[in-house]
């Protein structure tokens, strides 16, 4: 049975691909490796939904996928060993850059944004609006999802380092 499948498949992709069936096989292979590999890399790096990012995660996690993705397509130039390399020095890479973040706050300062002030006691700050490149529209749409009507009834607002809006309320009488 397993010998007629893998015969099917051989003549499917030689077939309808009009490709090298052990090319294709070793494509399989490979891509099934690193991705097993990647996963226990993102479940040693932690549970960080990608909202979450900062902007240095996210070129690591570029970074990443081109580590990754370079010997599922690249047979001849980038072996398996060669693969791993390059994704254990973008991890290490992130670890240090993590460690060094949270251990110097100049390191932190520049590495990681600060918050924009968008709006304080009711008025927006035109500014930070336009520093986040959110026109009025944008915000008074972010403001309904978090169950606001009027900017009155803002004490504070920012974006956020991890691209989301917040909203301090004013205190009601």
């Amino acid at each position: 049975m397993t010998t007629s499948i893998y015969s099917w498949f051989e003549q499917f992709a030689q077939d309808a691909l009009k490709a090298d069936f052990d090319l294709i096989m070793s494509i399989i292979l490979r891509t099934l490796i690193v991705t097993i590999i990647v996963l226990f890399i993102f479940r040693w790096l932690g549970n960080k939904g990608l909202g979450q990012l900062s902007t240095f995660e996210l070129i690591i996690l570029i970074g990443l996928g081109s580590a990754i993705g370079d010997p599922m397509i690249y047979l001849k130039e980038m072996s398996i060993p060669q693969a791993i390399t390059s994704v254990l020095i973008v991890v290490l890479l992130f670890k240090l850059f993590d460690y060094l973040t949270m251990k110097s706050n100049r390191f932190s300062r520049l590495t990681i944004a600060e918050p924009i002030l968008l709006a304080k006691d009711g008025q927006a700050i035109k500014e930070g609006l336009h520093q986040a490149r959110i026109d009025d529209r944008e915000y008074q749409s972010y403001m309904r999802l978090h169950g606001l009507e009027d900017l009155s009834e803002i004490k504070l607002s920012y974006l956020e380092v991890n691209g989301q809006v917040s909203f301090i309320s004013k205190q009601k009488d």
